[in-house]
């Protein structure tokens, strides 16, 4: 039943919080990345339902305006990246990492963030003993030498969510990726096809 629900739900545009979710006795880590304007009344829901401790974005926070090649958008970037950073610090996370991505402002996520910790290319962060290496690209997962054994980044399938050893990486644009704290269980909830929809289609560039 709740595989049915999940694909119905991401037909319809929608995410579906399965029951066992929603009954987690642990605190989480919620990871998103390349997140659609579309998407961003999931991300309330998600932040809602689950009440991550953290939340961990990698970059393209407005993933439908593609700022790398839309520079003159960057006031409805502005616009819009504010109503997903006010979903998240609205949220009962504690605190919000974020690393930007080749389609993000840096000087308008700084201005509009209160409780954001922002990275511009690559970052070692811990949470509550767990070493995560997060950046907006691949590349520099791969390329990362230090001793954090759980990867979170974004940005294409070059790289996909596994585990290689004793090391997992997350690619948060393939899933809306769930981590526990305390055992480190990880759990995958699809994107509603609407978000690949727009963060593909050129129509949908400069929304």
């Amino acid at each position: 039943m709740s595989m049915f629900m999940t694909k119905f739900y991401r037909y319809l545009g929608f995410v579906y919080i399965p029951q066992y979710l929603k009954e987690l006795d642990e605190d989480i880590i919620l990871h998103i990345s390349d997140t659609t304007t579309n998407f961003f009344q999931d991300v309330k829901k998600l932040v809602t339902v689950l009440k991550p401790k953290y939340i961990v974005h990698t970059g393209d926070l407005v993933d439908n305006i593609k700022l790398q090649f839309l520079s003159a958008s960057e006031g409805r970037y502005a616009l819009r990246v504010k109503t997903l950073l006010e979903i998240m610090e609205g949220s009962s996370a504690e605190k919000i990492f974020i690393s930007m991505g080749n389609h993000d402002s840096i000087n308008a996520v700084k201005g509009l963030c209160t409780k954001c910790v922002i990275t511009e290319d690559m970052d070692t962060i811990e949470i509550e003993g767990i070493k995560i290496a997060i950046s907006h690209y691949p590349k520099r997962i791969m390329e990362y030498e230090g001793d954090a054994k759980h990867f979170m980044f974004g940005h294409s399938l070059e790289l996909k969510t596994q585990m290689i050893d004793d090391k997992v990486y997350l690619n948060g644009i393939s899933s809306i990726n769930i981590m526990t704290i305390k055992s480190r269980q990880i759990y995958k909830l699809p994107y509603p096809y609407v978000v690949d929809d727009w963060r593909m289609k050129k129509g949908k560039l400069g929304l």
